[in-house]
């Protein structure tokens, strides 16, 4: 089929929606003569997907979060019978839609968790019912990803449902859907519950003797039915857990298990409780332009100063048993202060592990600050009732600094500092006190990506919520004195400079490189610098871009099997059929260069679970992990990074050197469609998960993550066109920093850059962004790439080289920037800069090692910075 064929539908849906991509359970392709890397031909279950499958279990189980428990409803013997309610219990959602799918052999939904946990279940005629009538009206919506997850809504329920399903416990199931390329509303079968849904649960509540409610939603709803309906038991955040989310929900049901997750997010009363609520998205009408008058006061920052009590306050979660923190020793030195503390299982039935939280509190001045920050955290083990454990949490003392837009500084003022220890936001304890007798500028950096006019309006307030006991606490904390000096040992005053590729580095003319190899630049034989300038505009343009390009029959094979003829829909790559994209493979042969496959998403390696070659089928039964959110929830980045370890392992078998995850934008609003995907409203739990992310996966070498999307990506509505006016604190304090962190800390393989306008810039070819903050300041040394089809890299190719972003995914455009790069010197220059990072990329790639059977390293290195320290472990 010639491309005039292409359906002009799909190629409408391909560039709106940024290349959502989708594909149905049990695909399988032919794809003939293309060379593949393939190693699984076995369909029955691998030890590896047998082992990430139980990693998957627990780390749902990990971060489900008990919101309420009363008359100990939780947990629920097996040996009880129990009646299950809400089509959620049958169409469970695993995960969002989008790049964020996976397409797992065999998810577990609440109902089958249940039931292969040993329950009863009296209402399985109702459920059968349901479960018909669900896949009916499924089957007649298809199933394009480009429409979002299939949206059930539940009927009434009589009272005769009730009566023929007795049991002392019911359970209703409240299940929600979100996706790229869509924002949620503020309406009922979204944020908030239909009428059916209240009164369904209401009903429950009086009819049974013990009421559960299960949260299978990806991101905040509105809760007030839980205080409305006082009948109501227990609440139990599910969150969307991955493949097996009805085993770990059955596991903390039945108290095998006790819940330990903790909110990542703020749960408001009301929705018009965000700051941000009035103006978000559409919600104003106009998606086109975000100003981010909310400044730094986002999420329990905003809460706390300004006094707004939450639902469910950030930090949040129960437990079956209760625990006891104390702090014990809190000390400055090199740098760094330390808290030293005790938790006990104060409980005398259930084990259980606790989060300990310490935040601290700045001076006020000149600059916006909120009423607190948390610096640290640390989960314990699992502590038998009566167990004890000490925990030692530090951070350097310069995390505490203020960016003054002024002086375009940090700057740690004079005044008193507090640190507060708890489990929560709302539940902390002043337990020491710093005092600073002078202004120190920690950092002094330049105006970068800053807006023209700032938009920032909640700049802090005098009635700031105050814990009751904080004037006691305060006149009995110890006091530590801070100095300049004690602020700046151990701290590096110099800017860290990059280690990677320069424009002086190629302002040379063309070198004699003829013959050469990517091979001889990796043994020494010649320089990555002369074997790029020897070559040709139209060698490098290919480079910077992946394959899909209309000017080769190459390029066009990839282009109609994004299209979904000969291919899956928004797959590019012809090395791993559905993998979203792959680097050129046009000069494997003649410059030695292989090419590399990259794969979605953030829950998983987003594949057909088959395909066929010569008559042999392969198998890409990948995991899918729970959300990012739920993974962030677990406030345990050790499992996280074991998470990371785990979908490496999946990589090396499938052929996929790079995985497009992990998203970590801020969740600035309830209702950004994408939320589920991303950790955390707060930037250090962001950084610090990203991080373990990606030290996991890059513990593999050759092996790669590509942390996205940068930057302020943070609502869905006209992605491709929507323009964030971000003031220049609220950007460096809270939408770059989590970014920062993980740069700093982990050295990902691969930025991708966002669709959207950064204060008028598209983040695209922001030279500001991408290469003055990313590379100068934070010594950033990886490659960027654009994400899927942006609109610079279709119309501009240009602007995005100068701009410092690396590679232009999936390509397209190799012939016009070719033909700038041969009358625009400053083009030239770039592109070479650009494609001896891709290049370099490559050559340290598991692609390479197996082309040469050559050992490759990390793309770790050893030497990543900490931002805190948990236990002698810095993340």
């Amino acid at each position: 089929m010639n491309l005039k064929a292409a359906s002009k539908k799909k190629l409408f849906f391909l560039t709106v929606a940024g290349v959502l991509g989708g594909f149905s359970a049990g695909t399988s392709l032919d794809i003939g003569h293309l060379q593949v890397q393939a190693l699984v031909t076995d369909p029955q279950p691998t030890a590896v997907e047998q082992s990430n499958s139980q990693l998957a279990t627990q780390i749902a189980q990990n971060g489900m979060v008990l919101l309420k428990n009363n008359n100990n409803a939780l947990p629920i013997s097996p040996q009880q019978k129990i009646a299950l309610f809400g089509a959620g219990a049958y169409g469970t959602y695993y995960g969002g839609s989008g790049s964020g799918s996976v397409s797992s052999r065999d998810p577990i939904n609440i109902w089958r968790g249940l039931k292969t946990a040993g329950y009863q279940i009296s209402s399985e005629n109702w459920l059968n019912k349901i479960k018909t009538d669900y896949d009916q009206k499924k089957s007649k919506t298809g199933n394009s990803e480009l429409l979002g997850s299939f949206k059930y809504r539940d009927p009434a329920l009589s009272d005769q449902d009730f009566a023929s399903a007795p049991a002392e416990t019911g359970i209703y199931v409240i299940s929600r859907a979100a996706g790229e390329g869509i924002d949620r509303k503020n309406i009922q079968g979204d944020y908030q519950l239909t009428a059916n849904e209240k009164q369904n649960i209401q009903k429950m509540a009086q009819h049974y003797q013990h009421s559960v409610v299960l949260l299978n939603v990806g991101a905040q709803i509105d809760t007030n039915f839980i205080n409305e309906i006082f009948q109501l038991d227990s609440v139990l955040l599910v969150s969307q857990g991955g493949q097996n989310t009805g085993t770990a929900a059955a596991n903390l049901i039945a108290g095998k298990e006790t819940p330990a997750g903790k909110l990542t997010a703020t749960w408001a009363k009301n929705y018009s409780d965000y700051p941000s609520s009035k103006k978000f998205s559409d919600n104003d009408l106009n998606s086109l332009t975000e100003r981010y008058t909310d400044g730094i006061y986002v999420g329990y920052r905003y809460f706390d100063s300004y006094n707004v009590t939450p639902q469910y306050e950030f930090g949040y979660g129960q437990s079956y048993t209760d625990f006891d923190i104390k702090a014990t020793k809190a000390t400055v030195e090199n740098g760094q202060v330390s808290l030293a503390s005790t938790v006990k299982n104060t409980g005398t039935k259930y084990s259980g592990k606790e989060v300990v939280q310490l935040y601290y509190s700045v001076p006020h001045s000149t600059v916006p600050a909120a009423f607190q920050e948390l610096g640290a955290y640390v989960k314990t083990n699992n502590l038998a009732p009566g167990a004890s454990q000490k925990v030692t949490l530090s951070f350097p003392l310069k995390n505490m600094a203020s960016y003054d837009t002024h002086y375009h500084a940090y700057k740690l003022f004079k005044g008193q500092y507090l640190l507060r220890l708890g489990n929560s936001s709302r539940n902390t304890h002043v337990v020491a006190k710093m005092d600073l007798p002078n202004d120190v500028t920690t950092q002094t950096l330049s105006s970068e990506s800053a807006p023209k006019f700032d938009p920032t309006q909640l700049k802090g307030s005098n009635n700031t919520y105050t814990p009751a006991t904080q004037k006691t606490e305060i006149a009995a904390a110890p006091t530590i004195s801070l100095s300049t000096g004690s602020i700046k040992a151990g701290q590096q005053l110099a800017v860290q400079k990059a280690q990677t590729f320069r424009a002086p580095d190629f302002a040379f003319g063309s070198k004699n490189s003829q013959g050469k190899t990517l091979k001889d630049v990796y043994d020494g034989k010649i320089s990555m610098k002369d074997f790029v300038n020897g070559l040709n505009q139209t060698q490098l343009s290919q480079i910077v871009e992946g394959t899909l390009d209309p000017l080769t029959k190459s390029g066009r094979e990839s282009l109609l099997h994004m299209i979904g003829i000969g291919g899956v829909f928004g797959g590019e790559s012809k090395l791993l059929p559905g993998a979203a994209g792959q680097t050129t493979d046009d000069y494997d042969q003649t410059l030695g260069i292989p090419a590399t496959v990259s794969s979605d998403g953030p829950a998983g390696l987003r594949l057909p679970q088959s395909y066929e070659k010569d008559g042999v089928t392969y198998y890409n039964y990948a995991t899918a992990w729970p959300i990012g959110t739920l993974v962030a929830q677990t406030w345990e980045p050790q499992q996280i990074y074991q998470m990371g370890q785990a979908t490496a392992k999946e990589m090396s078998e499938f052929g996929v050197t790079t995985w497009l995850a992990p998203g970590m934008n801020i969740q600035r609003n309830p209702l950004g469609g994408r939320n589920f995907e991303y950790f955390s409203e707060d930037p250090l739990i962001a950084g610090i998960s990203a991080t373990a992310e990606t030290r996991g996966v890059q513990a593999t070498p050759g092996i790669g993550v590509t942390i996205k999307h940068f930057a302020a990506n943070n609502q869905e509505a006209n992605r491709m066109l929507s323009n964030s006016i971000i003031g220049e604190q609220a950007l460096r304090q809270i939408y770059l920093r989590g970014f920062q962190i993980a740069v700093s800390d982990s050295q990902p393989q691969f930025i991708m850059s966002s669709y959207n306008k950064l204060n008028d810039k598209y983040t695209a070819t922001n030279h500001d962004l991408l290469t003055d903050i990313l590379r100068d300041e934070w010594g950033y040394n990886g490659t960027v790439m654009t994400d899927w089809i942006s609109l610079p890299g279709v119309t501009r190719p240009q602007d995005v080289i100068n701009a410092g972003n690396d590679l232009i995914m999936p390509g397209g455009s190799q012939g016009m920037l070719a033909l700038n790069a041969r009358t625009h010197p400053a083009t030239m220059t770039n592109l070479k800069v650009s494609a001896a990072r891709v290049l370099t990329v490559i050559m340290n790639s598991d692609r390479f090692a197996q082309k040469y059977h050559v050992a490759v390293k990390s793309y770790t290195p050893a030497n990543v910075q900490t931002t805190f320290t948990a236990n002698n472990q810095g993340w």
